[in-house]
């Protein structure tokens, strides 16, 4: 297996065909075929079927994709990267892996006013849970990552961000905890509740609801937020997640109502432990550090 065959592979799955693939690379069709014959050989796997339409991926294919997917990009990224450590002016990629919270509007703030003092800086941001975010870290795909509690900050490098998340429940206005000034663990002890994925197998919330994940009626966990907004909306259950995380409309058929006692999250900056960054990645590293050290002690006056 060569960097060369898996630029043909992916080509032939993102045109769904073998000719379309060569006209975009500009190369004849055999020169594709055997290339992904010999792939095929290779891995003793069938990465492609043939249809009335072209070719049709099949799922050995689809694990394929997503490891070429990830060697490319981290091949194009250190190629970046030695480029980059050659001039003067810091320049570059730099990749955050983060949650989706308020919370990211202090770190885009912060790569705003970076961006500002070195324009030839880039940022690429993906989202996801903390397992997406972990993942992305440990694999080299992004460089920082940006999580929050419940998430076992021990196996990285972490600094403490001064920015606290608050959770909340999201529920629709016509159900009978819309009339209640807050949430306690009690009111939600036999309502169908949808959960962060991130809460699965972690005590967090157990200590808040005085009871185990097990024992309460859990009817979905998610990663990303339109989804589970949508169940809610469809009476499916009470979401419990960060306040301020959806922008409701204040004619729509959802509100939100704080719990009682307070529930918060604390919000971490990560990196692999003896991982080196990129000159652009590690001058953010170090600018966002700063940054929030202003914003605590802003906080704290």
């Amino acid at each position: 297996m060569n960097l060369r065959s898996l630029r043909f592979f992916l080509a032939v799955a993102e045109n769904n065909g073998v000719q379309k693939a060569a006209e975009s690379l500009h190369l004849t069709q055999p020169n594709i075929s055997r290339a992904l014959k010999a792939l095929e050989e290779e891995l003793n796997a069938q990465l492609f079927v043939r249809t009335a339409r072209g070719v049709e991926i099949t799922e050995e294919g689809e694990l394929l994709r997503m490891r070429a997917e990830e060697i490319l990009s981290l091949v194009d990224k250190t190629k970046a990267e030695f480029v980059d450590s050659k001039g003067s002016e810091l320049s570059g990629e730099v990749r955050i892996a983060a949650g989706e919270s308020e919370g990211m509007r202090n770190v885009i703030r912060a790569m705003s006013l970076f961006k500002a003092i070195h324009p030839k800086v880039e940022f690429s941001v993906t989202s996801g849970n903390s397992a997406n975010v972990a993942y992305q870290l440990n694999v080299g795909l992004s460089d920082l990552g940006i999580v929050f509690d419940p998430f076992d900050v021990s196996k990285y490098e972490y600094t403490r961000l001064p920015w606290k998340e608050d959770w909340c429940v999201y529920l629709r206005k016509d159900d009978p905890l819309a009339e209640e000034p807050f949430v306690t663990p009690q009111m939600l002890r036999d309502r169908p509740l949808i959960l962060s994925a991130q809460t699965r197998g972690a005590g967090f919330l157990k200590s808040w609801l005085g009871r185990s994940l097990e024992e309460l009626n859990v009817v979905a966990y998610f990663t990303l937020i339109n989804t589970p907004k949508l169940m809610v909306e469809e009476g499916l259950g009470l979401m419990i997640s960060f306040d301020n995380l959806i922008d409701l409309d204040p004619n729509g058929p959802l509100m939100i109502k704080p719990l009682a006692p307070k529930l918060h999250s604390a919000t971490y900056l990560i990196r692999k432990k003896e991982k080196v960054l990129s000159r652009a990645a590690q001058a953010f590293h170090e600018y966002l550090k700063d940054y929030a050290l202003s914003a605590e002690a802003a906080q704290n006056n």
